[in-house]
């Protein structure tokens, strides 16, 4: 079951383009998150890649914070 609109998730991301407070995060079915807080990975098999973070869920016609930079994602089994 996913998180309803206006939750704070915590994920983490796999990218080397850095994130912000306030960016957005989009999967592939266009589900949204704005990131509250953010920090990189910097020890282990991810370290400067891996970075967690805590969002809150975007309902779909919500639009995105004004200025906020949209990064997409894949999700993909574990």
């Amino acid at each position: 079951m996913s998180a309803p609109a206006g939750a704070i998730v915590k994920l983490y991301v796999d990218s080397r383009r850095r994130l912000n407070v306030g960016d957005v995060v989009e999967t592939q079915t266009g589900r949204r998150y704005v990131v509250q807080t953010h920090r990189v990975q910097e020890r282990g098999k991810h370290a400067g890649i891996r970075q967690h973070i805590t969002a809150i869920v975007l309902s779909p016609d919500e639009p995105n914070p004004d200025g906020a930079k949209v990064l997409q994602i894949r999700w993909y089994r574990r």
